[in-house]
């Protein structure tokens, strides 16, 4: 590697200088002892192994050609019909123009990000936002600009205010992520308010808007909002979605559902020659009750709903019980996470090695920000734990605390 030329070293450094922590790639397991709070990952006792397996004969015995084989870069026909029930059960009306398959969301994010951003484009982001994404961002050369959450969401007066200071300064952003709903790591939700003036803000400054919308059907509490694509379906808005969450991230299925003038354009930057169309025939025969493309995976998604509301009741008790004065946290509606906030004085970074010698582990906020911040800040997974474990976990962390703050 000593002989690497200076342009590739020069493209290999600013890589690693932007590169993620390493804990993104570590996997759910942590030290022996040690009670992870940390990955979002699904519950693995939720997984219709059974009906999964039952899916993987039919879908052999069906069409084993298809299954087998290269398919379409579009994604696998039958999944392409299951996606349009799908979104048409959310009062989306979409066609296969509409969808493209992809492995997993992070492909989305990805595909879409190289569809808009050149090495120094401006761009937007929430701030905290998901690990992942931002270093995808980074590694397009993204110029990654932030706005802050509040306990409704995005803050758009905040975004109105940094749009108009860009525009001053002959900035015009091109894209901006977001994850309205159950956002990660935050937790938190766009307000329902709020949702058609992000809308209305995207056509005013003539940028695209990456709606991150992994968790929005993992809901426990209250109404479904509608998604930002459905308030602008052929307009300003890209979706990005995953079966990760709601059927098995070992899959690794997502899908972009996208105006249909953006399709061609997509698909030329998709070059895996089609994503898993063995996979993608499995989830869809699996799916499928017989009356319904999408019975069976609707059922499944109740029962989830089920498992990580009483994970998230679990981990909102051990807080009331264990956390001292001084500590806040989000009370998530679905999805996987809450975002901590420890006392003034006390650093996420620092403290880590204390929490993890108490047999606690968790990621500390900075890791979420493109541009320093969260020092005070906390990320806690609800979804790969029993509520045991999820209690005991916060009872040493908050011990840690504790101790820490006399």
């Amino acid at each position: 590697m000593s002989a690497i030329a200076p342009d590739l070293a020069g493209l290999l450094a600013r890589r690693v200088a932007s590169a993620g922590p390493a804990l993104m790639r570590a996997g759910a397991a942590g030290a022996a002892g040690v009670i992870p709070l940390t990955y979002g990952f699904p519950d693995p006792g939720s997984f219709p192994v059974a009906e999964v397996t039952e899916a993987t004969r039919a879908a052999l015995a069906a069409r084993p050609g298809d299954a087998l084989q290269y398919g379409p870069i579009a994604g696998a026909v039958p999944l392409l019909e299951l996606l349009v029930a799908k979104l048409a059960g959310e009062g989306i009306r979409a066609t296969p123009e509409n969808l493209l398959v992809t492995a997993g969301g992070s492909q989305g994010i990805d595909i879409v990000t190289h569809l808009v951003i050149d090495p120094g484009d401006a761009m937007l982001v929430e701030a905290p936002t998901f690990i992942g994404a931002l270093q995808t961002f980074r590694n397009a050369e993204a110029r990654i600009f932030e706005v802050p959450l509040d306990p409704h969401g995005l803050d758009v007066d905040a975004l109105e205010s940094r749009l108009a200071s860009l525009a001053a300064d002959g900035i015009r952003p091109k894209l901006l992520y977001t994850i309205p709903t159950f956002q990660n790591p935050a937790g938190v939700t766009l307000s329902a308010e709020r949702r058609p003036r992000l809308v209305e803000l995207a056509r005013r400054h003539r940028f695209l808007i990456l709606e991150d919308d992994a968790y929005s059907e993992l809901r426990f509490d209250g109404e479904p909002l509608p998604s930002l694509y459905s308030l602008d379906p052929e307009g300003h808005v890209v979706q990005v979605r995953t079966f990760s969450k709601i059927l098995a991230a070992g899959l690794r299925l997502g899908y972009v559902v996208a105006p249909a003038v953006l399709h061609s354009r997509l698909l030329q930057l998709k070059v895996d020659v089609g994503t898993s169309p063995f996979g993608s025939h499995v989830a869809a025969t699996y799916a499928s009750d017989g009356a319904s493309l999408t019975g069976r995976l609707d059922a499944h998604i109740v029962r989830l709903r089920a498992i990580y509301r009483e994970r998230r009741d679990a981990m909102m008790g051990a807080l009331e019980e264990f956390a001292p004065d001084g500590v806040t946290w989000t009370v998530p509606s679905g999805g996987f996470f809450t975002w901590v906030t420890l006392p003034a004085g006390l650093d996420a970074v620092e403290l880590l090695p204390a929490a993890r010698a108490a047999g606690v582990d968790y990621i500390p906020g900075p890791s979420y920000f493109a541009a320093g911040g969260g020092s005070r800040h906390v990320r806690l997974a609800f979804s790969f734990l029993p509520p045991t474990d999820l209690i005991e976990g916060v009872r040493r962390l908050m011990g840690v605390v504790a101790q820490v703050r006399r």
